[in-house]
């Protein structure tokens, strides 16, 4: 199946679930209180053994004051599948032998906590792609006269010094506010969009026969040093012959991403410390199942096939390889590569998607209704949940899961939800 990329944009501008579910009158509402730049440290449990139940949550305000929020019927977690087991940690639920090593006194011995982390990874292949690609350039001019100001652009820094300007940045200047004045009033434009244009999903054919096991995503700009360098920490200097030709404003690139989506490999989520500021240590485990590597290696070689394959009036340029990699399989520009050669790329240079779940999933840490399993009045909803990951992205499905847990909640306590938030449109 192949699409252009469905995503969460209304009127061009991304819909995350703050604008679509409670922005405006909603988070006016007086049964809502919203506590911004707190740190939630634990949930506060009444009762022992098998009588526990959830009563509240402890959490540091901005200025490092430790407050509660108490709870008349539940509490609900909701803090991702790195957050929402950390929380349970802390507030010694989880395997018992781990609560004890870190100084963390065990209510409840519920050793599935944290562990079975899947998340999606990916390679991107790069390629020069003249007439197909979007520079940089042409994004920053569709982003308005502000994203090209110095030091980085050639608008002076300072808006009072347009009046000066020659005639060519004049009517680069115009141009940049006709578009930024286009995408505001009718939602169309280069701003409006991801940049993730195109999606494919398919069946490698190597086991998960229920399911597709695949995806193959076109990024259409190659983008710059500086995304590279702190988004994706990849050392542009090894990585590219010459970045700053191949990264240059107007170079004309593409990526096309290579990402199995029904991962093998698990890894978990465990406490470094009994101290709730501490970050948690997470441990990926990537490629840790050989299987995962075979799909990947199959998922390139098809993406390899569509590129070569691209319309003919289109001159896409031969897959990048890392100068070091290359000579290190003795890679010739232009010849079909080496298993060998892609698995070191694909060890190198695999991305996270940032679709982590399943550590606190369904039938090992909470039932069917999301609620935490040996704990009255606790639940958890986010992808912390998921049995086992999507075969897609993750968005959709943990608003889904929000969605449930909302209808969930309402029927435990008499809720009609019709009456409550009221009908569609």
């Amino acid at each position: 199946m192949a699409s252009l990329m469905q995503t969460t944009t209304r009127n061009g501008k991304r819909s995350s679930t703050y604008h679509a579910f409670l922005e405006g009158e909603i988070e006016q509402r007086p049964n809502l209180t919203v506590i911004t730049c707190a740190h939630a440290t634990r949930v506060i449990l009444d009762g022992e053994g098998s009588a526990q139940a959830a009563r509240g949550v402890e959490y540091r305000t901005e200025n490092g004051e430790t407050a509660t929020a108490m709870a008349r019927k539940e509490v609900m977690l909701s803090a991702g599948a790195v957050g929402s087991p950390q929380l349970l940690l802390l507030s010694g639920i989880g395997p018992k032998d781990e609560l004890e090593a870190t100084g963390v006194p065990c209510r409840l011995n519920l050793p599935e906590v944290g562990k079975h982390l899947k998340d999606h990874l990916q390679v991107g292949l790069f390629f020069s792609a003249p007439g197909v690609g979007v520079s940089v350039s042409e994004v920053a001019i569709s982003m308005g006269p502000d994203a090209l100001r110095a030091p980085a652009g050639p608008l002076p820094a300072d808006p009072a010094d347009d009046e000066s300007l020659p005639p060519e940045l004049q009517g680069l200047k115009a141009e940049a506010e006709r578009r930024l004045v286009e995408w505001f009033t009718t939602g169309r434009g280069l701003a409006s969009s991801s940049m993730y244009d195109a999606v494919a999903f398919f069946s490698t054919g190597l086991g998960d026969e229920y399911s597709h096991d695949a995806q193959l995503g076109f990024f259409a700009c190659g983008y710059n040093p500086d995304l590279w360098e702190r988004c994706l920490r990849v050392d542009t200097h090894e990585f590219f012959d010459d970045p700053d030709v191949a990264l240059s404003p107007t170079a004309e690139s593409m990526i096309v991403l290579a990402n199995p989506v029904l991962p093998h490999s698990e890894g978990e989520v465990r406490l470094a410390s009994a101290d709730p500021t501490v970050a948690p240590d997470i441990q990926m485990n990537y490629y840790s199942d050989p299987h995962d590597m075979k799909v990947m290696l199959a998922i390139i070689r098809r993406a390899l096939d569509v590129v070569a394959h691209w319309p003919s009036h289109r001159q896409i340029g031969p897959l990048l390889v890392p100068p070091a990699l290359a000579a290190k399989h003795g890679y010739v520009e232009g010849e079909a590569p080496s298993d060998a050669l892609l698995e070191d790329i694909a060890r190198h240079y695999s991305l996270t998607v940032y679709h982590l779940c399943s550590t606190c999933r369904i039938g090992s840490v909470v039932d069917h209704e999301l609620r935490v399993k040996g704990v009255a009045g606790l639940r958890v909803a986010d992808a912390s949940v998921m049995p086992n990951i999507v075969s897609g992205n993750t968005n959709a499905a943990s608003i889904m899961i929000g969605e449930r847990a909302a209808e969930l909640i309402a029927g435990s306590n008499g809720v009609r939800l019709a009456e409550f938030v009221g009908s569609p449109g």
